[in-house]
């Protein structure tokens, strides 16, 4: 039995605060994927978060935080930013602010740049841990730098073991893949990351020009949010992509219901061809068919279009 594992409850949410203002770490569930906490003016704490994920220093890390008054604390809002958050928050989408300095955020966590990455995630647990701890937490995904994302506890503990001081189980994430990253920084603003929310829904908001992600290869030497690095989300055996027969010694990632697959083993994203569901079960069966030792992970196509072009979208890079 992991000792470091304990269920949401009040006695939980009082722990994680006390540990949280010890400068420890504390892997919770957000609505997309299970974030590594630690409060985001210690630079100790952060220091720790890099070093367990032993991500690149150059990455900044996405700052949560409860409502649009603490948003404002430690970025410049303007009109169209105050338009997403009203729309979107709380919920999976992050955006890429000018940053106002101070004592809540300390440099280390943003790579010392000018800019933020900030959302208010639905989870009313991480809101009144955040509200309790009356601070922004610095949240990466909870898992090594790289490797297939974090969606339920489990995964977390299979990355970290007693590593982190405190895993809060709150069963599998809504969606299973990360948040929208929309740069608010730029001229005309650009999606950094596909998402939960696609970028048709943020440019009808917007009611202009939008920006929108082009998956290329190369290399991105100072990222200004998560998600921009060429491989991720990988595991460990090799992926191959657009698939519909998988050899003998290949594990297989199927998509709809077209016809029976006797090939073992194989798990269905969506036998009904449901985009939401595969984005929900990509990183859980990614992870379980990383597990049977085989020679590949060969994956069925997907339709890109809506949240099927952010699935392919971490399929590409998970292949690289």
């Amino acid at each position: 039995m992991i000792k470091n594992v304990l269920k949401e409850s009040e006695d939980s949410l009082k722990k994680a605060v006390l540990f949280l203002k010890n400068e420890k770490l504390v892997a919770i569930k957000t609505e997309t994927v299970y974030g590594l906490a630690c409060e985001s003016s210690s630079k100790t704490a952060i220091q720790k978060v890099y070093g367990l994920k032993q991500r690149p220093l150059f990455n900044p890390l996405i700052i949560h935080v409860d409502s649009i008054d603490l948003a404002e604390k430690i970025s410049i809002i303007n009109n169209d930013s105050r338009e997403i958050m009203k729309e979107f928050w709380p919920g999976p989408v992050t955006l890429i602010l000018n940053r106002r300095k101070n004592n809540l955020v300390h440099d280390f966590a943003v790579s010392g740049l000018d800019t933020i990455a900030i959302r208010i995630p639905s989870s009313k647990f991480v809101l009144k841990l955040i509200n309790k701890l009356n601070k922004p937490i610095a949240a990466p995904s909870a898992n090594e730098s790289g490797y297939i994302s974090a969606t339920d506890a489990d995964h977390v503990v299979d990355s970290f073991g007693e590593k982190v001081d405190l895993i809060i189980d709150s069963g599998r994430t809504e969606h299973g893949v990360e948040s929208t990253i929309l740069d608010m920084t730029t001229n005309p603003y650009e999606i950094k990351r596909l998402g939960v929310i696609d970028y048709k829904t943020i440019r009808k908001k917007l009611g202009k020009k939008v920006k929108n992600l082009n998956f290329n290869y190369k290399k991105i030497l100072r990222p200004n949010s998560p998600g921009q690095m060429m491989k991720h989300y990988a595991p460990k055996t090799p992926l191959k992509l657009n698939i519909d027969k998988p050899n003998s010694d290949d594990a297989f990632l199927d998509f709809g219901n077209k016809k029976v697959i006797s090939h073992q083993p194989t798990l269905n994203l969506s036998e009904s061809s449901n985009l939401k569901e595969a984005a929900f079960n990509l990183f859980y069966f990614l992870r379980k068919l990383d597990k049977c030792s085989k020679q590949r992970i060969v994956v069925a196509p997907i339709p890109n279009k809506g949240i099927g072009k952010t699935i392919n979208e971490r399929l590409k890079r998970a292949a690289l």
